[in-house]
């Protein structure tokens, strides 16, 4: 009898492994052949799953954009407005080992993204759920007096935006300016900056 083999289990195993790798090596220089490898597969055993090096850092994306609205969810509670903003970015800038992993794959993300049609598509989507989320977070700090009332909510949500990608290039490229007080700081800088 023939094995039975999940195939969004197979899938989600292949892209853990992609994005160990990654973040190890980088994405240039990881092969298909040593994502097969580590995730148990045989030499061409990944085409099932995923047609091409490009297809899998999508999938790989997704995930790192799945893992930061998990961890928001489990802290959120009854956080709202300013103190569910902040919350949702902390989970997103690069404060530890993790976070910084993930950030060293949404960089060669973005170099794949610019000349792939369905990869930037794919950036877009997500990136908009976070502005939408972003604007629904500071519309209740409006509402609950936390922040002033002529804050320009789509200038401010474009500022967070353009942050929470340079604080990952810094903490992939200079580690050493990316101390988690000094991002937190930053971070707590600019929100004090709108009340």
């Amino acid at each position: 009898m023939p094995k039975i083999v999940d195939h969004d289990a197979r899938r989600l195993e292949i892209v853990h492994a992609t994005w160990r790798l990654i973040a190890e090596k980088g994405f240039r220089a990881t092969t298909m052949r040593e994502i097969a490898k580590a995730s148990g597969v045989a030499n061409g055993g990944l085409f099932p799953y995923f047609r091409n090096k490009e297809e899998l850092i999508g999938a790989t994306f997704e995930h790192v954009f799945a893992a930061t609205n998990e961890r928001f969810a489990a802290v959120r509670a009854d956080l709202e407005g300013m103190a569910a903003l902040r919350e949702l970015m902390l989970q997103i800038f690069p404060l530890d080992e993790e976070r910084i992993l993930e950030a060293r794959i949404v960089i060669p993300f973005w170099e794949y993204a610019a000349n792939e049609p369905d990869l930037l598509a794919l950036h877009e989507r997500t990136m908009d759920q976070w502005r939408v989320e972003f604007g629904g977070h500071l519309a209740d700090a409006k509402r609950l007096g936390e922040i002033r009332d002529d804050v320009d909510i789509p200038v401010v949500v474009d500022h967070l935006m353009a942050m929470l990608d340079g604080v990952q290039v810094i903490a992939v490229v200079a580690p050493a300016s990316a101390a988690t007080d000094r991002l937190t700081r930053s971070l707590d800088g600019y929100l004090d900056l709108l009340r």
